[in-house]
């Protein structure tokens, strides 16, 4: 943080050199516009070039402009009023050759008037007079009449009293300005202090919150938010890494149906459940609210905007699921010892040796064998675990990554394409799987610059269902492409271009694929764009997973 002594200093060589910068410009000013109406004049009446107080008046301006480029004004500005009072005096000495140019008096009597008292104004204007009545002791000077003296006098008196005032006024608004200017900064300052301790709080708070515009944008997320969808910062333009389930282990939500979505239409929601898978492989549970709020925008206008509230409920819903489990075991367990005694009581029943007292007991225990038994079915179906579907079509998930990633590349100016082939059915974790795909066409729109494609592919070859995502991006060099799917291994291409990164993208897929009896192959050109390639059986096929990269 910078001390007021330093800031002190910097505002003192601030006015150092703007002072001497003044000085140079004036002073060129004088002295150029006195030498070149000289010299015209001089060429108008060629007899003033022997003409010693012409000579004498033009080295003296010349002198003075010398002088006052290399006098350090810096430790001498007492003396700067000096320089338009010696101007003065050589004008004066011109004006002995020819009274016209006496009319440059204006230029230095302007330069006392901006920036100095009116005191010094009457003294330029004292200092002028004089000069005007040495002239008529001067033999073979030009006389000049005393109205002419005197309408140049009151001419410089009023140009000199207009200039003074209007410069007061223009100091007194440049004074204001800077004191407002100062305390805008010390406003900002202070509002900058108060919104980085109100996002520290912000953050601090372990519910996960996001605040959503109308048109679907995240302009506000704390830790927990960023944490649970896997943000790397606050660019929210990309979609998450983590994918929202409308049940564990169900169907991945469309973007018109994700939270963010239902908060920009305004939708209001308290405490639903939904699944989030995220980029670790987990399962959490989540309990959504949307809510409405009203804020001021930088317009000033009033906006209402959707507070997004998620709580993670994974523990509560895995003992839910436990519960059930354990109900569901328990009921299936009795099911056996209820049937077989339903099964001997029938049997009892059916003999016909019994007594009545017999007979009725046996009645007894049927009735309520069969009571149990239809407390344990109802038990068992409404406590009865989903089914783990294991078959997927990889032409739908690639469709809906493709789809979620839309925004995002026409964020970043970037044409992304999509050419699905036929339903391409893949027996294997579907859910991983759409990991691998959000990670490829993620790291396709995230290097490639603005005006750039990408182009996401399936098709089926042979036995095999394809995906290719291709990109025209920064690329990957021959050396780096090898060490690509090396956990936390970043190409120099990538730490080049600036763009965060943790380096296990990558590697993760490959797990994902290999697990999925599947290959990954990456072709890169650097600076021209890399292809991706994933190949899965599809459905009843089987063969060995590798991995290939070739540039």
């Amino acid at each position: 943080m910078t001390t007021p002594r330093v800031e002190s200093r910097w505002a003192d060589s601030q006015l150092i050199g703007t002072v001497v910068r003044s000085v140079w410009q004036w002073q060129l000013i004088v002295g150029f516009s006195t030498v070149a109406v000289a010299l015209g004049v001089t060429l108008l009446n060629p007899r003033l070039f022997g003409d010693i107080s012409l000579l004498t008046g033009l080295a003296l301006i010349c002198a003075i402009t010398s002088w006052a480029m290399v006098m350090p004004w810096a430790r001498h500005r007492e003396l700067v009023l000096a320089l338009p009072f010696a101007d003065a005096v050589a004008i004066g000495l011109l004006a002995i050759s020819d009274h016209t140019l006496g009319y440059l008096w204006v230029v230095p009597m302007a330069w006392v008037a901006t920036y100095y008292s009116m005191a010094a104004v009457v003294a330029a204007l004292g200092l002028i007079f004089a000069l005007q009545i040495v002239r008529w002791w001067i033999p073979g000077a030009p006389l000049t009449s005393p109205l002419e003296i005197m309408i140049v006098l009151l001419g410089l008196g009023f140009l000199g009293i207009a200039m003074n005032q209007g410069a007061r006024r223009t100091r007194a608004f440049r004074l204001l300005i800077q004191r407002q200017s100062r305390q805008l900064d010390r406003a900002v300052a202070r509002m900058s202090v108060h919104e980085d301790r109100a996002n520290g709080l912000f953050d601090t708070v372990s519910t996960a919150l996001a605040r959503v515009d109308d048109r679907g944008n995240i302009d506000l997320a704390n830790a927990a938010y960023r944490h649970l969808y896997a943000y790397d910062n606050d660019d929210y333009r990309h979609p998450p890494r983590a994918v929202e389930y409308d049940a564990y282990r169900g169907t991945a939500l469309p973007r018109d149906a994700s939270s963010i979505a239902r908060a920009a239409r305004g939708e209001r929601v308290e405490n639903e459940l939904i699944w989030l898978y995220d980029a670790s492989g987990e399962w959490r549970a989540l309990s959504m609210s949307i809510r409405g709020r009203t804020v001021r925008t930088e317009t000033d206008d009033d906006t209402e905007v959707s507070i997004i509230q998620l709580d993670d409920v994974t523990d509560t819903e895995r003992e839910r699921r436990e519960q059930r489990a354990t109900t569901s075991a328990v009921s299936h367990e009795l099911r056996n010892p209820l049937t077989v005694i339903l099964g001997h009581a029938d049997l009892m029943l059916d003999a016909e040796d019994l007594t009545p007292a017999q007979r009725e007991h046996a009645t007894v225990i049927e009735g309520a064998a069969e009571r149990m038994l239809a407390l344990t079915k109802s038990l068992l179906d409404s406590h009865r675990a989903p089914e783990m579907s294991d078959q997927f079509d990889l032409s739908i998930i690639a469709e809906a990554t493709a789809d979620a990633f839309a925004p995002a590349a026409a964020a970043s100016d970037i044409d992304l394409q999509t050419n699905i082939d036929r339903p391409l059915p893949i027996t294997g974790d579907g859910f991983r799987l759409r990991q691998v795909v959000d990670n490829l066409i993620s790291n396709a729109i995230k290097y490639t610059p603005r005006g750039g494609s990408v182009e996401v592919m399936t098709t089926a070859e042979g036995d095999d269902a394809v995906l290719r995502v291709s990109d025209t991006g920064i690329g990957i060099a021959a050396d780096d492409l090898e060490r690509v799917f090396v956990p936390y291994f970043r190409a120099r291409s990538a730490t080049a271009s600036g763009i965060a990164g943790t380096g296990l993208g990558m590697s993760i897929a490959r797990q994902i694929i290999e697990e999925n009896a599947g290959t990954i192959t990456l072709e890169s050109t650097l600076g021209t764009g890399t292809t991706a390639t994933v190949r899965l059986p599809l459905r009843g096929s089987h063969r060995p997973s590798t991995t290939e990269v070739s540039a």
